[in-house]
């Protein structure tokens, strides 16, 4: 009889087939899990970039911006009231976001000391005297620089701050 040990039955060549196979098998499924998630994962980043112009816009506004500053030298100013001279001295500070407006500021920094020297010179000085004399003047001295200027939103100056505010 057939001595057991030498029969070839197709065991050896079927146990290395099924184990190649089933390696084989086993690489490609998890080549094909690691591409989906690849794929999956890039298109979530992707898809989530997506921005109308309006949103970038709003990011955009959201930012907060640094203020610039440029220095007004002092005016010096006479009024009459009462017969008398009286004084009001002056020295302010424009504020904006814009490096474009605080170059032409000073650009144009004669422009806007005349029209300020005009507008102080015209005031009352016992109005000057009270808290809300010294805000309209400095309401309306903003609107004269930002008008000398030619200046309208958003490139304005935004801020006019008095430094200095003697009245004699």
């Amino acid at each position: 009889m057939a001595n057991g040990d030498n029969l070839n039955l197709g065991r050896d060549d079927g146990a290395d087939g099924e184990s190649s196979g089933g390696k084989g098998k086993l690489i490609i499924i998890i080549a094909v899990v690691v591409l989906l998630a690849g794929g999956g994962a890039a298109f979530f980043l992707l898809s989530g970039g997506e921005e109308t112009a309006e949103e970038s816009e709003q990011v955009v506004e959201e930012t907060p911006q640094e203020p610039l500053y440029a220095d007004v030298k002092k005016l010096l100013v006479n009024l009459e009231h009462g017969g008398r001279t009286h004084y009001v001295q002056a020295e302010m500070q424009l504020m904006s976001y814009s490096q474009k407006v605080i170059d032409q500021i000073y650009r144009d920094m004669p422009a806007i000391r005349d029209r300020l020297l005009l507008l102080f010179n015209a005031q009352d000085f016992a109005a000057l005297k009270t808290v809300e004399g010294k805000e309209a003047l400095r309401a309306e001295a903003l609107t004269t620089v930002n008008t000398a200027l030619g200046l309208t939103p958003p490139e304005v100056i935004e801020e006019l701050y008095f430094e200095n505010f003697v009245l004699q």
